[in-house]
């Protein structure tokens, strides 16, 4: 009689344990639905898709006003939470040159399309933030444009690359070596001008030696004359 009921309180302190042990795992299964999931790691960029993206990035971030003021530092990172929670009640999507940086390093964008959101995004929070008129409202404005302007120059820039290769597949020849970026296209007129200037300095001095030569030719025979 003892025996059984020893047998029936280890059964039964097993069975506790099994629910102790269930509980524990329901609630680590719940934590982890609510933690955040996991990063999504996504295959790397195109070599020359990155390239173009850093460029952007770094024309913007590096650009200054005529009075020599970098404009993309009041953008270069968020506000705290804490100092300034108003904020991110007002904008919904908030976003700055860090974390557009990292989201290149980190091959978020997909296209030059993808990166050109965010940066709207940036402008359009910082003009729904800040009042008309006000220094950064107005430095949004301008990066917004310096985003632009260099967008289209590195577009041009690659289409004039594609029309080269596309010239040295048909003729052939060094694609690479045609290729002038839209920066140095004036190098080639001031070389001609600058030989130009050469030749005529070499040919003034060749007047000069040939006035000399004829000027002591001339006392010669006026010695031999007055001899």
């Amino acid at each position: 009689m003892e025996e059984d009921i020893g047998l029936k309180k280890r059964k039964g302190d097993h069975n506790e344990e099994k629910e102790v042990q269930a509980r524990q795992e329901t609630a680590e299964k719940v934590k982890r639905k609510r933690g955040r999931p996991p990063a999504e790691k996504l295959p790397p960029n195109p070599p020359e898709l990155t390239r173009q993206l850093n460029t952007l990035v770094d024309m913007v971030i590096n650009y200054k006003d005529g009075l020599g003021r970098q404009i993309s530092k009041g953008f270069v990172q968020l506000p705290s939470k804490k100092e300034v929670p108003e904020y991110y009640e007002l904008i919904r999507k908030p976003v700055d040159f860090r974390r557009i940086r990292e989201r290149v390093r980190n091959h978020k964008y997909r296209s030059v399309g993808d990166l050109e959101k965010d940066i709207l995004l940036l402008c359009h929070n910082a003009q729904t933030y800040n009042l008309e008129g006000s220094q950064i409202y107005e430095d949004s404005i301008v990066i917004k444009s310096v985003f632009e302007s260099a967008r289209q120059r590195i577009v041009t820039d690659e289409e004039q690359k594609e029309t080269v290769a596309a010239s040295h597949s048909n003729n052939g020849g060094g694609a690479e070596d045609q290729f002038v970026p839209s920066a140095v296209q004036s190098l080639p007129v001031q070389l001609k001008k600058g030989n130009k200037e050469e030749r005529s300095r070499n040919t003034m001095a060749k007047r000069l030696h040939s006035d000399l030569y004829r000027d002591e030719d001339l006392e010669e025979n006026t010695t031999k004359d007055e001899g």
